[in-house]
This record gives C-alpha cells, structure tokens and sequence, in this order.
C-alpha cells in the first residue's frame, strides 16, 4: 500500500503538470502495476465520444468545443491526409483511437481549463493515450495547416485597407494589418525560470501577432520569455527585417503602439506627453480606433482557447507548439465565418492596453516621421 500511495503521488504530480515526453511515459510504466487497483476509483465516461457527442444539439456542441459541428468537420477533412493522424492497427488487438476522436480531445483540451485526467476520463482513454493524441493532433496542425497563418497577396491589401477604413469613425488610409504582444501564462519552467517571469508579476511567453480587420492572423511569433521587451521581440522576428517589402515599399503599412518603432511601414502614436496638438491627438484616436483589432484578436484567441490563460507543460517548446496551433484553428474558425457569440468569448483581460511599455524615439525613422505627419495633416482637413 505503501508503494501505492508513493506512486500514485508521483503520476499527480506528474499528470496535473502535462508533462510529457520519453520521462514521462517511462514514470508510467513503471508505476502503473502498481496502481492498477486504485484506477477503478476513477470513473471513466463509456461512449462519451461514440454515443453522447453524436446526439448533442447544435448549441451543446459549440458550448463544449467553442466551435460549430462545420467548421470541426472542415478542420478534420483537412487533417484527414496527415500521416501522423492516420489509424493503424494497434498491438494487442486493440482498436485504434479514431482520428476524430483525437482531434476532439485536442479541441476539449485547449478550449477549457480541465486536467488531462478528467479529459481522459471523459472520453474514456488513458491518461499517456491522451498525451500522444494530444501530441499527434498539435504536429498535425502546425506541420500541415500553418499554411493558415499567412501574409495576403498584394492583390488583397487595397480591399484589406477598405475593409480598415470601414472599422471605427475615422478615416486612415492604407492600413493592412496591426500589431501587439500578448503575454501567454506558463508554469514556471525548471530553467531560466526568471527570464520567463514578466514586469506583470508571473512567468509567460509572448506572442506576436499581426491580423486584418477580420481578426485573423497573418503573421505570429511566438516562445520569446515574458520578461522580454515587446521592441526586443519585434526587433529579431522575420516582420521586422521583410516589413517594407511586406508593405509594398512602404505604400501600405501596419499599425503599432508605442512599444514599436515608427517606420514607414509601421506606424504609431505620438507620444502623449500632456502637450499634444489637436491634430496629434485626432491622429492618436484614429490610429487607436482601427488598431483595436489586435486585442480583440487575442481576446477572442483566449476566450475560445481557455488553455492560454494558463499553460503548465514542463516543454517551452510543448507549450509554443500548443500556442501556435491554437492561432492555426482561430485561423480557420474566422475563414469558416464562425463569429456567433463572438463577444461572450472574448476575454475581457486582452482588451486592456498597456501604455507603460513606451519605445524610445530615437528609433523612430525619418520616413516614418514624415508619413505619420502626412496623415495627420490629411485626417485635420477631413474631420
């Protein structure tokens, strides 16, 4: 009994933390005879997938899984020709674990706070099956569908910049996408723990991310630790070193805030220091107004995908594999038209600025200087 006890400790500490990995499964088998009689307390859902999901209503559905039945099924007939998702025939005769049935797992698991081990009672695997679904699902997704994430095509931005135009109460040409970091929460990990621990008070890993008026993604960066400065992140990532040619030489452009540099391409605020001019504060309302798309984005990326609110995998790199795939499906979600009950979902966290991490702005460029003055002037005379 004793033993027992010491490994059924182990496996909590374990199984709470999603670790997962050659270490991982080795504690399992290892503890898992010794356990054999204490799992028949846990009391695992028969035919929850097979019987219970198939007779859900419409609105049960998407309550659970935060998408509809269409877009689930467009998301398996993509995932459909993955190898790694492919069934096979299991030693021991047993059945192989339907691919729908992994990729729904994966959905109930990034889209709520459960622990792996009511998920997997729930739908009635093991805890280490779980895992390895929950693994196969998240390859699957980002070697095969990050095609999902992408920059538009040239022959897209003057409808894209429309589409901006159309967004708040204010005129501002040219915009095709908009800028800003989001702090994803982490279990602090076993290494470099205070790298990952942010001004905010705990440990996180940034996303950057860019999307479209339509809240969609077309361009994401994310793992750099949380005590990272968002100029810092945005310095080293591939939009920083291909934004002007992104932009069309700089004739379009994305919006930032003050934790990015002015460029030609990128433009931001003035800064507010008490003695802005009419014109400069138009300028800042208008440019605020259209920019609010990319915290809406991420609120509604968490709002859906409740995971991100607190990610405890051992692996930083478990944890942006999970991160990315969750901006790949949002992706997918926004092309499928599923906005319904877009404003309960978003979490209300993500639709607050912070104004505390200012760039300095001898960074800002002349070109950029010079662009951000040209539509001040142009938003005075038509306002």
């Amino acid at each position: 009994m004793a033993a027992d006890a010491i490994a059924l400790a182990m496996l909590d500490m374990f199984m709470e933390s999603d670790s997962e990995g050659e270490e991982m499964e080795c504690l399992m088998e290892a503890t898992q005879h010794l356990t054999t009689h204490l799992r028949e307390d846990r009391t695992k859902t028969e035919g929850y997938f097979e019987e219970t999901i198939p007779n859900y209503l419409p609105d049960d559905f998407t309550r659970y899984f935060k998408m509809n039945r269409e877009t689930f099924d467009v998301l398996c007939q993509h995932l459909s020709e993955c190898e790694q998702l492919k069934q096979r025939v299991c030693a021991g005769g047993r059945e192989p674990i339907p691919m729908e049935k992994k990729v729904l797992m994966t959905i109930r698991y990034l889209s709520s706070m459960d622990t792996i081990r009511s998920l997997s009672d729930r739908f009635g695997v093991t805890d280490s099956s779980f895992l390895k679904c929950r693994e196969q699902v998240i390859n699957a997704i980002n070697s095969s569908l990050k095609k999902f994430i992408k920059w538009p095509t040239t022959g897209d931005y003057l409808s894209i910049s429309e589409r901006f135009n159309d967004t708040g109460s204010y005129e501002f040409p040219n915009i095709i996408g908009a800028i800003d970091g989001s702090h994803i929460p982490i279990e602090a990990p076993a290494e470099d723990a205070n790298a990952y621990y942010n001004r905010k008070g705990f440990h996180s890993i940034l996303l950057q991310g860019i999307c479209t008026h339509d809240l969609y993604f077309i361009s994401i960066n994310v793992g750099w630790p949380g005590r990272v400065h968002d100029a810092k992140v945005f310095n080293n990532s591939s939009i920083c070193e291909n934004g002007f040619r992104l932009c069309n030489n700089g004739e379009y452009h994305i919006l930032g805030d003050g934790a990015h540099p002015l460029k030609e391409w990128l433009l931001t605020p003035y800064k507010d220091n008490g003695h802005l001019t009419r014109q400069q504060t138009l300028f800042n309302k208008a440019l605020s107004s259209k920019r609010q798309v990319i915290e809406r984005a991420f609120a509604l990326l968490k709002g859906r995908f409740r995971k991100l609110r607190y990610l405890n995998c051992k692996s930083i790199r478990t944890t942006c594999d999970i991160v990315t795939a969750a901006c790949v499906i949002h992706n997918i979600c926004i092309i499928q038209n599923y906005l319904d009950g877009i404003e309960e979902l978003m979490a209300v966290d993500e639709l607050q600025t912070d104004d505390d991490n200012v760039i300095n702005e001898r960074e800002n460029s002349h070109l950029g200087i010079t662009k951000r003055l040209q539509i001040t002037n142009s938003l005075a005379v038509n306002h």
